[in-house]
């Protein structure tokens, strides 16, 4: 059984390449509503990483927008432990990463 560190966990490395990645796009709800969040919330410090993760997340719910829900639920649902932390975990790792501009 994962716990929510792992869940987390796994989706900042979903953000992270989907952040560096050009085309690559979410695989599920999880991860598109996680990517949507990502993006704004990084936007500000790392724009085309903020961007990417936008731009996935809209492809994805282009084809599923019934899929798509209000951040707090991100929240509720376990797939992030609270945005603050996200933020600081993925811009953290956008730091580490070569050709993502801050």
């Amino acid at each position: 059984m994962s716990t929510a560190r792992d869940i987390e966990r796994s989706m900042l490395e979903r953000c992270l390449q989907i952040a560096t990645t050009p085309g690559d796009v979410p695989r599920d709800q999880a991860e598109a509503n996680v990517c949507r969040l990502a993006g704004m919330i990084v936007d500000g410090r790392y724009p085309e990483a903020g961007k990417r993760l936008s731009d996935a997340a809209t492809t994805y719910f282009t084809d599923h927008p019934e899929q798509q829900v209000p951040s707090a639920e991100v929240v509720r649902r376990g797939w992030i432990i609270n945005a603050p932390r996200l933020r600081e975990r993925l811009e953290r790792l956008l730091a580490g990463v070569v050709g993502v501009s801050s």
